[in-house]
């Protein structure tokens, strides 16, 4: 059984949508909220497999959202962005954010339904329309990144750690903080449960090994 939850403030969309998915005999609709923050103290204190978000609600939006279920320690609740946009820069932004799939509101039932599936059994993999590939590089295999709930930046920035550049570089190539370099390094050693950049230079290196391994 998927134990699901839903939050958009569209009252009318999102009993019409637990409705349809409570037609599956292995979907179980847990609540439906009308914010993100009154979802989050719910699925604190309860057993939930899936969360189906809005991205845009007056408060405590999708993004938001997200960014506070990131917070949470030992927390494998899996997000599913819905939208009535499909734009790269919402797109990358909820991918930086640990979404496992981004579904438009106007996807019909019957593949929103399978997508429920696949993200639930972690087979899914966000369409190439959808999100701009991976750069060259990428040291880890799709079921490794969503094992590990590695967003997109936080690649981009092992990658080239594991080119040997410094934090400083990093910020310049990508024309973001020191600060925040170092705020994805640390949150990429806490999801793999490494200490050091030593240890995750040697973990990434070893992970593309097996991944050419396994593509012969």
């Amino acid at each position: 059984m998927i134990n699901i939850v839903i939050a958009d403030d569209h009252t009318l969309f999102a009993k019409g949508l637990a409705s349809i998915l409570s037609e599956e005999q292995d979907f179980n609709i847990k609540g439906i909220f009308n914010d993100g923050r009154s979802m989050i103290d719910f699925v604190k204190n309860q057993e939930v497999d899936i969360a189906i978000i809005d991205l845009n609600m007056p408060r405590f939006d999708g993004r938001d959202t997200l960014a506070n279920l990131n917070e949470l320690e030992d927390f494998n609740l899996k997000r599913i962005i819905v939208s009535m946009y499909a734009e790269e820069t919402l797109l990358n932004d909820c991918y930086d954010l640990g979404i496992d799939a981004y579904v438009l509101k106007d996807t019909e039932p019957d593949i929103l339904k399978n997508i429920i599936r696949e993200v639930y059994e972690g087979e899914y993999i966000i369409n190439d329309n959808q999100i701009s590939k991976p750069k060259k590089g990428n040291y880890f295999r799709d079921d490794f990144i969503s094992k590990y709930r590695l967003s997109k930046r936080e690649i981009e920035i092992i990658n080239l750690i594991v080119e040997g550049h410094s934090n400083v570089k990093i910020a310049e190539m990508l024309f973001l903080s020191s600060f925040t370099i170092d705020t994805h390094r640390k949150n990429s050693l806490r999801k793999l449960g490494l200490k050091n950049i030593a240890e995750l230079i040697k973990f990434a290196i070893e992970q593309n090994v097996k991944n050419q391994k396994g593509t012969l």
